[in-house]
C-alpha cells in the first residue's frame, strides 16, 4: 500500500466562474475550496498560482461539459482550452471527469444546507468542483 498522499485539485469550469475543490487519494474526499473570477473562462492567475504551488497537486481534474446524449457542449472548446492552459502552466497531468448534473445537485446540496441553517457561504462552482472530484474518486478507486 502506498502511503504518499496524493492531492488533487479539481475545477468546474465556467465563463464568469471556476470553482475549485481539493482532494486526496489515501481517504478519497474531497472538499469545497473557493471560486475563482473568471474572464470569458480564463481564471485570475495570480490567485490559482499561489494555491497550486502551496498545496503541489499531483492532478488537475477538470469538468468535462457534455450534453446529456454525450456530445460535445457548446462550451467544451474553452473548457478544454482552459484544460490546456493549466496543464502546460503547471505541468500536471490533467484528466476530464463527465460533469453532467453536477450543477443541478450542487443546487440541491447548497439548498439542503440553507434548510438545516448551515449555510458556510459556499457556491455552486465549489460545490460543482467537489462533485466532480467524488465523481472522480468513484471512478478511480
Amino acid at each position: 500500500m502506498n502511503l504518499d498522499s496524493k492531492v488533487i485539485l479539481a475545477f468546474d469550469f465556467g465563463l464568469k466562474h471556476i470553482g475549485v475543490a481539493i482532494g486526496q487519494e489515501i481517504t478519497n474526499t474531497a472538499e469545497t475550496f473557493f471560486s475563482l473570477e473568471a474572464k470569458n473562462g480564463e481564471p485570475d492567475w495570480s490567485k490559482l498560482d499561489p494555491l497550486v504551488k502551496e498545496w503541489n497537486p499531483k492532478l488537475l481534474v477538470v469538468g468535462n461539459p457534455l450534453n446529456m446524449d454525450g456530445s460535445d457542449s457548446e462550451i467544451k472548446k474553452k473548457s478544454d482550452k482552459f484544460s490546456n492552459l493549466i496543464n502546460k502552466r503547471y505541468n500536471i497531468p490533467v484528466e476530464l471527469m463527465d460533469e453532467r448534473l453536477t450543477t443541478r445537485e450542487a443546487k440541491d446540496r447548497l439548498k439542503a444546507e440553507e434548510d438545516n441553517s448551515a449555510s458556510s457561504g459556499r457556491d455552486t462552482h465549489q460545490i460543482a468542483a467537489q462533485i466532480i472530484l467524488e465523481n472522480w474518486f468513484s471512478e478511480n478507486r
